[in-house]
């Protein structure tokens, strides 16, 4: 869309008026002009470029349009820290006000509790907007390495136009990160959208364990938006243990974008548990660009009413002798509805490849529905990739096992649902966080 069109369309009023304050934003103070820059670029692939649509194989079961700015504002309302989800978050950490916990909405952040052995160990957990300001030269270069291609997507050209706020963390090179690290994302006031970024550094034979916990509000109100991305870069020989629990309100729409840079003999493990929102999508991209690297994706969540969730992972093999392996699982209630789409791709010369990729999904009702699409793109002749996806109701072979022994219909289908999502829940590594999870998901089964 050119300047002639964007002014067309404002004099018609046709831009949203988070739109209208995009197109005439300027530089922020204190923040560094190639940031700005960025920003500029976003915005300019904005206006330039269509919402993608089912064309795209990427978006072939989704609905891009319930992730568009139309009708919303910038968010600036400020959420009560003190409050209850907070205390709640906290106390999953088991050492409530003795951890890097974190919380932001908006440009506004505030600190839950804090840590001094993750202080004296160097490691570093900061606001992004405070980060760009202190250390702008080195976060520039992490940046600006094109990990997130937003010039060729809409969705994403949105989130970067749009975030001047979000966390930055640091593991130095040699480091073990002493404690995890929490991290609280909130949702916006309704009829507003939030764009946190996430910037996530583990330096060479640096180690941390990372939490992301997004909330959201109330059912009441208008829909609000959250155009969320997490960007990690593991160097080599680092490795990071990333754990996101997802419990948005209900009049929420989010997108989610997770890209990680995997160097030489490092590992990424990302573990995710998605219940809230109303209409989710999830993207993960994992770039295995050095030889020995490995991925580990695994996914849970459970979806009810008329929630719909889509996701879409590719595990992107560039370099020899990587592993990958991927694991999402889900569970339909009611009429809600999930989509999977994934992608394993494996670069010519990319020998010695191992990579699994699988999705299983488990339907309650009658009336639910799950849809899979696992794909292989393999150019070199040396590997071994495999995929797998299946669809299925509760065994009636199972369930008339369990009640034979005196085990109640809601009970066994408590403990059947537990027991399909262990392979997933168990690798989350913190006992409090587990249990969490697994008490919510049995309190939703009947």
């Amino acid at each position: 869309m050119g300047a002639i069109a964007i002014e067309q369309t404002v004099a018609n009023g046709q831009l949203s008026p988070v739109e209208q304050k995009m197109r005439v934003w300027h530089p922020v103070a204190d923040i560094p002009p190639w940031f700005s820059t960025i920003r500029g670029t976003a915005r300019d692939a904005y206006f330039s470029l269509p919402l993608p649509d089912r064309t795209n194989e990427a978006w072939h079961y989704g609905d891009p349009s319930r992730y568009a700015l139309a009708g919303l504002d910038i968010s600036n309302a400020m959420p009560g820290f003190n409050g209850v989800r907070y205390e709640r978050i906290c106390g999953l950490t088991g050492r409530p006000r003795k951890v890097a916990c974190l919380s932001m909405i908006a440009d506004n952040v505030a600190e839950i509790s804090s840590s001094e052995p993750l202080r004296d160990a160097g490691v570093t957990v900061m606001a992004l907007r405070q980060a760009l300001a202190l250390r702008g030269d080195q976060l520039q270069q992490y940046m600006e390495a094109g990990l997130v291609p937003f010039e060729r997507d809409r969705l994403l050209a949105s989130h970067f136009a749009l975030v001047d706020n979000g966390f930055f963390v640091h593991i130095p090179k040699g480091v073990t990160a002493p404690e995890a690290i929490h991290l609280i994302m909130e949702s916006g006031e309704p009829a507003s959208v939030v764009s946190p970024h996430i910037l996530l550094v583990a330096e060479e034979h640096s180690a941390a364990q990372v939490f992301i916990h997004y909330l959201g509000g109330s059912a009441e109100g208008e829909r609000n938006l959250q155009l969320g991305v997490v960007q990690s870069h593991v160097a080599d020989g680092a490795k990071l243990t990333l754990t996101k629990i997802q419990h948005l309100g209900v009049k929420t729409d989010a997108l989610t974008h997770e890209a990680a840079a995997i160097g030489r003999d490092a590992s990424y493990t990302s573990v995710s548990a998605h219940f809230g929102g109303h209409h989710f999508r999830h993207e993960a991209n994992a770039q295995l660009t050095q030889p020995g690297g490995s991925a580990q994706l695994y996914g849970m969540h459970l979806v009810r009413g008329r929630q719909r969730y889509d996701f879409y992972t590719h595990q992107n093999h560039q370099a020899p002798r990587c592993t990958s392996n991927l694991l999402f699982k889900g569970a339909m209630l009611d009429r809600g509805r999930a989509s999977y789409q994934g992608l394993i791709t494996v670069a010519p010369g990319a020998q010695k490849t191992d990579a699994y990729q699988a999705n299983r999904s488990l339907l309650l009702s009658p009336h639910a529905r799950a849809d899979s699409s696992p794909q292989l793109e393999i150019q070199a002749d040396d590997v071994r990739c495999t995929h797998g996806a299946a669809v299925s109701n509760v065994g009636k072979n199972e369930m008339f096992y369990l009640q034979s022994r005196g085990i109640s219909e809601e009970y066994a289908r408590r403990l059947l649902v537990s027991g399909f999502m262990a392979d997933v829940a168990d690798r989350i590594p913190l006992a409090t966080a587990r249990d969490y999870v697994y008490n919510y998901v049995l309190q939703q089964i009947d």
